[in-house]
Protein backbone atom coordinates (compact mmCIF):
# COMPACT_ATOMS: atom_id res chain seq x y z
CA UNK A 1 0.00 0.00 0.00
CA UNK A 2 1.18 3.76 -0.63
CA UNK A 3 0.45 6.26 2.36
CA UNK A 4 -3.17 7.59 0.73
CA UNK A 5 -4.25 3.73 1.18
CA UNK A 6 -2.95 3.03 4.29
CA UNK A 7 -4.58 6.61 5.56
CA UNK A 8 -7.85 5.65 4.13
CA UNK A 9 -7.81 2.39 5.31
CA UNK A 10 -7.35 3.53 8.77
CA UNK A 11 -10.09 5.41 8.87
CA UNK A 12 -12.07 3.73 6.99
CA UNK A 13 -11.94 0.27 9.85
CA UNK A 14 -9.97 1.77 12.88
CA UNK A 15 -12.05 3.55 15.46
CA UNK A 16 -12.08 7.25 14.96
CA UNK A 17 -11.30 7.78 18.89
CA UNK A 18 -7.73 6.34 18.40
CA UNK A 19 -5.71 9.40 18.14
CA UNK A 20 -2.55 10.22 16.03
CA UNK A 21 0.11 12.63 15.79
CA UNK A 22 -0.70 15.19 12.85
CA UNK A 23 -3.33 15.83 11.08
CA UNK A 24 -1.78 13.74 8.14
CA UNK A 25 -0.80 10.69 9.87
CA UNK A 26 3.24 9.90 9.95
CA UNK A 27 3.14 6.23 8.33
CA UNK A 28 6.04 4.08 9.47
CA UNK A 29 7.43 1.59 7.66
CA UNK A 30 10.31 0.48 9.74
CA UNK A 31 12.81 1.12 12.17
CA UNK A 32 16.62 0.34 13.45
CA UNK A 33 17.99 1.47 16.84
CA UNK A 34 17.10 5.24 17.20
CA UNK A 35 15.96 6.15 13.87
CA UNK A 36 12.59 5.62 12.20
CA UNK A 37 11.49 5.60 8.25
CA UNK A 38 8.26 6.58 6.82
CA UNK A 39 6.99 5.43 3.49
CA UNK A 40 8.58 7.73 1.71
CA UNK A 41 11.89 6.87 3.04
CA UNK A 42 12.08 9.72 5.33
CA UNK A 43 14.31 9.64 8.53
CA UNK A 44 13.36 10.53 11.59
CA UNK A 45 15.25 10.77 15.14
CA UNK A 46 12.51 8.97 17.69
CA UNK A 47 13.29 11.35 20.72
CA UNK A 48 9.62 9.36 21.95
CA UNK A 49 10.98 5.77 21.85
CA UNK A 50 7.60 4.32 20.19
CA UNK A 51 5.79 6.00 23.08
CA UNK A 52 8.13 5.50 25.75
CA UNK A 53 8.62 1.57 25.28
CA UNK A 54 11.75 1.17 22.89
CA UNK A 55 14.13 0.92 25.63
CA UNK A 56 16.97 -0.35 23.53
CA UNK A 57 16.31 1.02 20.07
CA UNK A 58 14.28 -0.36 17.09
CA UNK A 59 14.93 -3.74 16.28
CA UNK A 60 17.49 -4.31 18.87
CA UNK A 61 19.31 -7.54 17.48
CA UNK A 62 19.59 -9.55 20.82
CA UNK A 63 15.61 -9.51 21.43
CA UNK A 64 14.62 -9.80 17.64
CA UNK A 65 16.99 -12.80 17.85
CA UNK A 66 15.20 -14.21 21.72
CA UNK A 67 12.32 -13.43 19.94
CA UNK A 68 12.55 -15.67 16.78
CA UNK A 69 14.24 -18.12 18.64
CA UNK A 70 11.44 -19.01 21.09
CA UNK A 71 8.89 -18.37 18.64
CA UNK A 72 10.60 -21.54 16.83
CA UNK A 73 10.16 -23.34 20.05
CA UNK A 74 6.65 -22.32 21.84
CA UNK A 75 4.82 -19.31 21.15
CA UNK A 76 1.93 -19.91 23.49
CA UNK A 77 0.59 -21.10 26.38
CA UNK A 78 -1.95 -19.73 29.33
CA UNK A 79 -0.98 -19.33 32.60
CA UNK A 80 -2.66 -22.72 33.66
CA UNK A 81 0.44 -24.31 32.25
CA UNK A 82 4.23 -23.14 32.93
CA UNK A 83 6.49 -22.11 31.07
CA UNK A 84 10.49 -21.99 32.06
CA UNK A 85 10.47 -18.37 29.98
CA UNK A 86 8.12 -17.12 32.45
CA UNK A 87 9.40 -18.18 35.53
CA UNK A 88 12.96 -16.51 34.01
CA UNK A 89 11.56 -13.84 33.45
CA UNK A 90 9.83 -13.59 37.22
CA UNK A 91 13.23 -14.00 38.55
CA UNK A 92 14.64 -11.27 36.70
CA UNK A 93 11.53 -8.64 37.36
CA UNK A 94 12.14 -9.60 41.16
CA UNK A 95 16.07 -9.66 41.28
CA UNK A 96 15.34 -5.99 40.18
CA UNK A 97 12.16 -5.26 42.07
CA UNK A 98 12.32 -2.64 45.11
CA UNK A 99 13.48 -4.96 48.14
CA UNK A 100 10.72 -6.57 49.40
CA UNK A 101 8.84 -7.19 46.03
CA UNK A 102 9.08 -11.07 45.03
CA UNK A 103 5.94 -12.16 43.89
CA UNK A 104 4.63 -11.06 39.84
CA UNK A 105 1.46 -11.24 37.95
CA UNK A 106 2.01 -10.46 33.96
CA UNK A 107 -0.49 -8.89 31.61
CA UNK A 108 -0.38 -7.43 28.68
CA UNK A 109 0.10 -4.24 29.34
CA UNK A 110 0.27 -1.05 32.00
CA UNK A 111 -3.93 -0.49 31.88
CA UNK A 112 -4.09 -4.34 32.65
CA UNK A 113 -1.15 -3.92 35.85
CA UNK A 114 -2.26 -1.10 37.36
CA UNK A 115 -6.23 -2.82 37.39
CA UNK A 116 -4.40 -6.03 38.99
CA UNK A 117 -2.34 -3.82 41.57
CA UNK A 118 -5.53 -1.55 42.62
CA UNK A 119 -7.83 -4.69 43.01
CA UNK A 120 -5.20 -6.53 44.97
CA UNK A 121 -4.73 -3.67 47.14
CA UNK A 122 -8.59 -3.97 47.74
CA UNK A 123 -7.98 -7.49 48.08
CA UNK A 124 -5.62 -6.89 50.78
CA UNK A 125 -7.06 -4.36 53.19
CA UNK A 126 -10.42 -5.39 52.67
CA UNK A 127 -11.73 -2.04 51.26
CA UNK A 128 -12.34 0.37 48.40
CA UNK A 129 -11.55 3.85 48.04
CA UNK A 130 -8.24 4.26 46.29
CA UNK A 131 -6.42 7.67 46.73
CA UNK A 132 -4.72 8.95 43.14
CA UNK A 133 -3.73 12.34 41.97
CA UNK A 134 -4.76 14.89 39.77
CA UNK A 135 -3.45 15.20 36.32
CA UNK A 136 -2.05 11.70 36.51
CA UNK A 137 -2.95 8.82 33.80
CA UNK A 138 -3.26 4.50 34.95
CA UNK A 139 -4.54 3.53 31.75
CA UNK A 140 -7.58 3.68 29.44
CA UNK A 141 -10.21 0.57 31.08
CA UNK A 142 -13.01 1.59 33.08
CA UNK A 143 -11.41 1.48 36.16
CA UNK A 144 -7.99 3.13 35.12
CA UNK A 145 -9.82 5.83 33.56
CA UNK A 146 -11.79 6.64 36.53
CA UNK A 147 -8.12 6.68 38.63
CA UNK A 148 -6.98 9.44 36.37
CA UNK A 149 -6.91 12.34 36.62
CA UNK A 150 -7.61 14.06 33.42
CA UNK A 151 -11.34 14.80 32.09
CA UNK A 152 -10.23 13.90 28.34
CA UNK A 153 -9.26 10.49 28.90
CA UNK A 154 -12.76 9.91 31.07
CA UNK A 155 -14.58 8.74 28.11
CA UNK A 156 -17.99 7.33 28.93
CA UNK A 157 -19.32 9.38 31.33
CA UNK A 158 -19.86 7.27 35.03
CA UNK A 159 -16.72 5.60 35.90
CA UNK A 160 -16.04 3.07 38.63
CA UNK A 161 -16.72 4.95 42.26
CA UNK A 162 -13.89 5.11 44.94
CA UNK A 163 -11.25 7.24 43.35
CA UNK A 164 -10.46 10.43 45.47
CA UNK A 165 -7.66 12.36 43.68
CA UNK A 166 -5.21 14.19 45.66
CA UNK A 167 -2.93 17.16 44.86
CA UNK A 168 -0.25 16.51 43.25
CA UNK A 169 3.55 17.66 43.76
CA UNK A 170 3.41 20.23 40.52
CA UNK A 171 5.44 23.01 41.35
CA UNK A 172 5.62 24.85 38.36
CA UNK A 173 1.41 25.27 38.68
CA UNK A 174 0.96 24.96 42.08
CA UNK A 175 -2.64 24.69 42.35
CA UNK A 176 -2.20 26.08 46.08
CA UNK A 177 -0.22 29.32 44.89
CA UNK A 178 2.72 28.07 46.92
CA UNK A 179 6.55 28.35 46.45
CA UNK A 180 8.87 25.61 46.63
CA UNK A 181 10.49 25.23 49.34
CA UNK A 182 8.65 27.39 51.43
CA UNK A 183 5.68 25.79 51.18
CA UNK A 184 6.33 23.08 53.61
CA UNK A 185 4.63 19.97 51.19
CA UNK A 186 1.34 21.65 51.89
CA UNK A 187 0.15 19.39 48.71
CA UNK A 188 1.48 16.23 50.40
CA UNK A 189 -0.21 16.97 53.50
CA UNK A 190 -3.10 18.12 52.16
CA UNK A 191 -4.19 14.20 51.68
CA UNK A 192 -4.58 13.72 54.97
CA UNK A 193 -7.06 16.03 55.09
CA UNK A 194 -8.66 14.62 51.44
CA UNK A 195 -8.53 11.16 53.24
CA UNK A 196 -10.52 12.89 56.52
CA UNK A 197 -13.22 14.28 54.40
CA UNK A 198 -13.75 12.64 51.23
CA UNK A 199 -13.36 9.42 52.26
CA UNK A 200 -14.46 6.72 54.56
CA UNK A 201 -10.79 6.82 56.39
CA UNK A 202 -10.43 3.63 55.73
CA UNK A 203 -8.63 3.62 52.19
CA UNK A 204 -7.37 0.50 50.72
CA UNK A 205 -4.54 2.37 48.63
CA UNK A 206 -2.65 4.98 47.13
CA UNK A 207 -1.21 5.04 42.92
CA UNK A 208 0.95 7.47 41.79
CA UNK A 209 3.54 8.01 38.61
CA UNK A 210 6.71 9.12 40.20
CA UNK A 211 6.31 11.26 36.99
CA UNK A 212 3.42 12.49 35.71
CA UNK A 213 3.98 11.18 32.18
CA UNK A 214 1.06 12.35 30.40
CA UNK A 215 -0.09 15.09 32.77
CA UNK A 216 3.51 17.01 31.53
CA UNK A 217 6.36 14.98 32.61
CA UNK A 218 5.31 16.67 36.17
CA UNK A 219 8.44 15.83 38.70
CA UNK A 220 7.28 16.40 42.19
CA UNK A 221 9.32 17.50 45.04
CA UNK A 222 11.83 15.00 46.54
CA UNK A 223 10.22 15.35 49.98
CA UNK A 224 6.61 14.39 48.10
CA UNK A 225 6.47 10.98 48.33
CA UNK A 226 7.48 10.65 52.05
CA UNK A 227 5.02 12.82 53.51
CA UNK A 228 2.11 11.07 51.09
CA UNK A 229 3.00 7.42 51.51
CA UNK A 230 3.56 8.28 55.67
CA UNK A 231 -0.37 9.53 55.68
CA UNK A 232 -1.31 6.65 53.30
CA UNK A 233 0.06 4.41 55.63
CA UNK A 234 -1.47 5.67 58.56
CA UNK A 235 -5.14 5.45 57.27
CA UNK A 236 -3.81 1.70 56.36
CA UNK A 237 -3.41 2.05 52.49
CA UNK A 238 -0.84 0.21 50.21
CA UNK A 239 1.40 2.04 48.31
CA UNK A 240 1.20 1.16 44.38
CA UNK A 241 3.83 2.94 42.57
CA UNK A 242 2.82 3.03 38.69
CA UNK A 243 6.17 2.85 36.80
CA UNK A 244 4.62 2.08 33.44
CA UNK A 245 6.68 5.19 32.02
CA UNK A 246 9.65 5.57 34.30
CA UNK A 247 10.41 1.96 34.88
CA UNK A 248 14.05 0.22 34.03
CA UNK A 249 16.02 2.95 34.29
CA UNK A 250 14.33 5.62 32.09
CA UNK A 251 14.74 8.45 35.36
CA UNK A 252 18.52 7.72 35.25
CA UNK A 253 20.78 6.04 37.77
CA UNK A 254 17.74 3.66 39.13
CA UNK A 255 15.55 1.25 37.87
CA UNK A 256 12.27 2.93 39.16
CA UNK A 257 11.22 5.97 39.13
CA UNK A 258 10.31 5.92 42.79
CA UNK A 259 13.73 5.20 43.98
CA UNK A 260 14.28 8.49 43.31
CA UNK A 261 12.36 9.84 46.03
CA UNK A 262 13.66 7.32 48.78
CA UNK A 263 11.07 5.34 49.74
CA UNK A 264 10.08 1.82 49.31
CA UNK A 265 6.72 1.25 47.37
CA UNK A 266 4.23 -2.03 48.74
CA UNK A 267 3.29 -2.42 44.85
CA UNK A 268 4.92 -1.65 41.06
CA UNK A 269 3.21 -1.62 38.15
CA UNK A 270 4.91 -1.90 34.85
CA UNK A 271 4.67 -2.21 31.11
CA UNK A 272 5.85 -0.09 28.12
CA UNK A 273 9.75 -0.32 28.63
CA UNK A 274 9.79 -3.63 29.89
CA UNK A 275 10.03 -5.86 26.50
CA UNK A 276 11.60 -3.16 24.17
CA UNK A 277 7.91 -2.83 22.06
CA UNK A 278 7.06 -6.42 22.78
CA UNK A 279 3.13 -6.14 24.85
CA UNK A 280 4.10 -7.26 28.09
CA UNK A 281 2.73 -5.85 31.61
CA UNK A 282 3.39 -6.94 35.35
CA UNK A 283 2.50 -6.50 38.99
CA UNK A 284 5.09 -6.97 41.49
CA UNK A 285 4.12 -7.13 45.00
CA UNK A 286 5.16 -7.71 48.51
CA UNK A 287 4.24 -11.68 49.44
CA UNK A 288 1.89 -10.68 51.98
CA UNK A 289 -0.55 -8.84 49.40
CA UNK A 290 0.03 -11.53 46.85
CA UNK A 291 -1.22 -14.04 49.05
CA UNK A 292 -4.49 -12.16 49.62
CA UNK A 293 -5.16 -12.30 46.23
CA UNK A 294 -7.44 -15.54 46.71
CA UNK A 295 -9.84 -17.23 44.67
CA UNK A 296 -9.31 -17.80 40.51
CA UNK A 297 -7.36 -15.72 38.44
CA UNK A 298 -5.64 -16.92 35.10
CA UNK A 299 -4.19 -14.83 32.16
CA UNK A 300 -4.16 -15.90 28.81
CA UNK A 301 -1.49 -13.98 27.33
CA UNK A 302 0.41 -13.13 30.63
CA UNK A 303 3.74 -14.71 31.20
CA UNK A 304 3.82 -15.74 27.71
CA UNK A 305 7.21 -17.00 26.57
CA UNK A 306 7.46 -14.96 23.59
CA UNK A 307 6.69 -11.82 25.49
CA UNK A 308 9.07 -13.36 28.44
CA UNK A 309 12.13 -13.88 26.77
CA UNK A 310 11.76 -9.93 24.98
CA UNK A 311 11.57 -9.40 28.62
CA UNK A 312 14.63 -10.59 30.28
CA UNK A 313 16.64 -10.25 27.17
CA UNK A 314 15.56 -6.22 27.65
CA UNK A 315 16.23 -6.29 31.11
CA UNK A 316 19.91 -8.10 30.83
CA UNK A 317 20.97 -5.52 28.08
CA UNK A 318 20.01 -2.60 30.49
CA UNK A 319 22.12 -3.76 33.49
CA UNK A 320 24.97 -5.52 31.16
CA UNK A 321 25.10 -2.12 29.66
CA UNK A 322 24.79 0.10 32.58
CA UNK A 323 21.69 2.06 30.43
CA UNK A 324 20.65 3.27 33.71
CA UNK A 325 23.13 5.21 33.94
CA UNK A 326 23.41 6.29 30.81
CA UNK A 327 20.18 7.73 31.03
CA UNK A 328 21.43 9.84 33.61
CA UNK A 329 24.51 11.43 31.88
CA UNK A 330 22.37 11.86 29.00
CA UNK A 331 19.45 13.51 30.69
CA UNK A 332 22.15 15.70 32.57
CA UNK A 333 23.44 16.70 29.65
CA UNK A 334 20.30 17.47 27.67
CA UNK A 335 19.02 19.73 30.57
CA UNK A 336 22.30 21.40 30.72
CA UNK A 337 22.27 22.15 27.13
Amino acid sequence: MDKDKIVSSFREHIFPAITTFYESPLVIASGKDSRLYDIDGNEYLDFFGGILTVSLGHCNEEVTNAVCEQARILQHTSTIYLNEAMVRFAEKLASIAPIGLNKCFFTNSGTEANETAILAAKLATGRQEIITLRHSYHGRSMMTMSASGHSDWKLGGTHVPGFKSAHNGYCYRCALGLSYPSCDMKCACDIEELIITETSGEIAGFIAEPIQGVGGFITPPKEFFSVAYDIVRKYGGICISDEVQTGFGRTGGSWWGIDQYGVKPDMITCAKGIANGIPCGATVATDEIAESFKGKSISTFGGNPVTSVAAAATIEIIERDNLRKNAAENGRYLREQ
